[in-house]
């Protein structure tokens, strides 16, 4: 019973430290390469930076993604903004009237939403090197197929959709 008390309080314990360090622990400029993948092979490779700065204000954080296209800069100064630091919920304001949810769970920060009849998943990992690695997958929101929705002996089965993955991204962003 005390063994059982004591793994639950160090598994809330950890747990609570790892939503109270973000995103303070991950403050710095980070840089890298942004590989975006076709089919089978890698269509385009950009330069990357993403800072993630404290502000004067508690709750807001300046989140700085800058791509360099054939030496071109794209910057994308949003916010980050703690709704609800203990249960991971966080808001990224790209500060053009979109506000983005996003969601701090097991050492990953996860955004899921969708654009112009497109599913974006954004992920962000800080890895044991202390960098962080970003990567997108998106998919078409009309389903390409559609299963279940029957019932077999006793059990109801659920209708299931799958979607077509038509991009992903990927950059390693180490600390500058």
């Amino acid at each position: 019973m005390r063994i059982t008390l004591f793994i639950s309080f160090l598994f809330l314990s950890v747990s609570v430290f790892s939503q109270s360090s973000f995103p303070e622990s991950w403050l710095g400029k980070y840089e890298g390469n942004l590989e975006i993948y076709s089919v089978d092979s890698i269509a385009m490779n950009l330069k990357m930076n993403l800072d993630i700065i404290k502000t004067e204000k508690d709750s807001v954080f300046q989140w700085v993604i800058t791509y360099d296209f054939k030496g071109k800069e794209d910057i994308r100064s949003y916010e980050l903004i703690v709704v609800d630091k203990q249960k991971g919920h966080y808001q990224i304001d790209e500060k053009n009237s979109i506000v983005i949810d996003a969601y701090f769970r097991n050492e990953i920060f996860t955004s899921f939403f969708s654009v112009s009849e497109v599913f974006i998943l954004a992920t962000y990992t800080m890895n044991k090197e202390k960098a962080i690695v970003f990567e997108i997958i998106s998919a078409k929101t009309k389903a390409v197929s559609s299963t279940g929705g029957t019932k077999i002996d006793e059990e109801e089965i659920p209708i299931v959709a799958s979607y077509l993955v038509n991009g992903r991204q990927k950059a390693v962003l180490i600390s500058k």
